[in-house]
């Protein structure tokens, strides 16, 4: 992590791959730390001296693709009570607590929760703090919101009065603060372009941006430097427009930095502080070229199969796969579920719970599809486990706990496996399961014990997948998924 930081603030470009528990977000953090004292120290540099930069309040910008991505650094740099940090939503953000008369925006009670502001990140808020003291223009906005909240019509002078107040009011807090966090695709708004100068820009989760994403903050600032931080080998940005993945949408800038760049300017944070030893030695092997270390003891696992107690297993059941539709904040979506996969991982759950006495909020249970996250929230409502988080592999990106179960859903009976299976075939019966990163993010989350259950005939059929049960084999840690057991508590 020190390299990495000396890295950055001894270079204008710089590439930090953090893989997964590597601290990759706390490197960030500490980077805008010592930014800011470089800043204090140093003159910035202009090659123009009539650059309208020169007259602006110069800044930190910190990006990451999604809401997520820079609410969970702004959490830990609140921590750091002498920076003066300002989070930056987007207009659909701020409507949804502050409506904007006449807005075009649309929105519904089922408006998901990632596309609201962070309550806990309040006090840093632009949308709150400009309706607050010290701003001076807080009791007139204020004034107005109250008039909107009781449907009162303006007058088009008075829209027009509104909208410049609420300008004042965010110049005002930009002029206050030295860190502005916001999406990649915010930050190009002409209100903070106007009022404020990057002088470093840091892009986390950069591996998730789409190129476009990622250049809007590179493209609409000055920096003197910059620095990418995300990991390519995990999940990838989400492109469901089929031409624009054949045109390589799919790959993002950081990925084509990396490969371009690799050794010589890219840094890699090489120890992990997540981990057993035991989980992590797979993806070491398979993503990281055996690079990824262990820099933590984590206590023994409570998993075992006949009386071995195993932190990595793989329970095989041959279940049947069915089609169902799901309903999503986004409409209906045709998604899978294996109900003999979700008996097992429930009562694997089960077992945790009351066995190992092991908390409910320590153990999640994940899966590729919807419809067997929410077929495994049904079952384990009726087992009263509902304090057990069930999620996609795909929103539990960033995200740890001490014991992970993984239903991989997809099955087919033996005779209708084929030896040799070509794309075509592959992306009918396993899909997106057998997607390299989101393998790496499912098994790459659990501190002390990691349990995936599946048809190991299938999956197989897909390289990673089979590499991971042949090093699983080799070590003595695939069995039969009703052989996994949880040995009861010592306390």
């Amino acid at each position: 992590q020190c390299n990495a930081v000396v890295a950055a603030l001894n270079n204008t470009f710089t590439l930090i791959q953090g893989p997964p528990g590597t601290g990759k977000t706390v490197v960030g953090v500490y980077l805008v730390y010592w930014f800011l004292e470089l800043n204090s120290n140093t003159q910035r540099k202009f090659d123009d001296p009539k650059d309208k930069d020169r007259d602006k309040k110069e800044v930190i910008l910190y990006c990451g693709p999604s809401n997520k991505s820079v609410d969970v650094v702004a959490e830990f740099l609140m921590k750091l009570k002498s920076l003066r940090i300002l989070r930056v939503y987007s207009q659909k953000v701020e409507s949804l607590e502050y409506p904007y008369p006449d807005s075009i925006l649309q929105f519904s009670p089922r408006t998901p929760r990632q596309d609201r502001s962070k309550p806990e990140l309040r006090s840093i808020t632009l949308h709150h703090r400009m309706r607050n003291p010290p701003n001076p223009h807080a009791e007139k906005i204020k004034a107005f919101d109250e008039r909107i909240q009781r449907e009162e019509k303006l007058t088009p002078q008075e829209k027009k009065e509104y909208r410049l107040l609420l300008r004042d009011a965010r110049e005002f807090e930009f002029k206050q603060h030295d860190v502005i966090l916001c999406t990649c695709t915010q930050s190009s708004t002409p209100n903070l372009l106007f009022s404020v100068s990057a002088r470093q820009i840091l892009i986390d989760e950069c591996a998730m941006a789409t190129e476009p994403q990622a250049l809007i903050p590179l493209v609409f600032n000055k920096p003197e430097q910059i620095v990418l931080i995300g990991d390519h080998k995990q999940l990838r940005p989400v492109v469901k427009n089929k031409s624009a993945t054949k045109l390589g949408m799919s790959k993002s800038l950081f990925e084509r930095y990396y490969t371009k760049l690799h050794e010589n300017r890219a840094v890699m944070l090489d120890t992990q502080y997540r981990m057993h030893e035991e989980i992590c030695k797979f993806p070491s092997e398979e993503f990281y070229d055996k690079k990824l270390k262990t820099g933590v003891e984590q206590p023994c696992s409570v998993l075992h199969v006949s009386n071995r107690t195993m932190p990595v297993v793989f329970g095989h059941v041959e279940g049947e796969t069915v089609r169902l539709v799901v309903n999503t904040a986004k409409g209906n979506n045709n998604s899978k579920a294996n109900r003999k996969e979700r008996d097992h991982v429930t009562k694997i759950a089960k077992m945790l719970v009351e066995r190992a006495k092991v908390d409910k909020k320590n153990i999640v249970i994940l899966s590729p599809y919807n419809a067997q996250v929410s077929e495994i929230q049904e079952e384990l409502q009726k087992m009263n486990l509902e304090g057990i988080t069930v999620t996609t592999i795909t929103k539990s990106q960033g995200s740890e706990w001490c014991y992970v179960i993984v239903s991989t859903v997809v099955s087919l009976p033996n005779k209708d496996i084929v030896k040799d299976p070509d794309g075509a075939w592959l992306s009918k019966h396993i899909g997106f399961v057998g997607d390299a990163n989101q393998i790496n993010v499912a098994i790459t989350r659990a501190k002390e014990g990691l349990c995936i259950i599946g048809n190991q005939n299938l999956l197989r059929c897909s390289r990673t997948w089979n590499d991971l049960l042949n090093h699983y084999t080799r070590h003595n840690a695939v069995t039969e998924a009703d052989r996994v057991s949880v040995r009861h508590s010592r306390t």
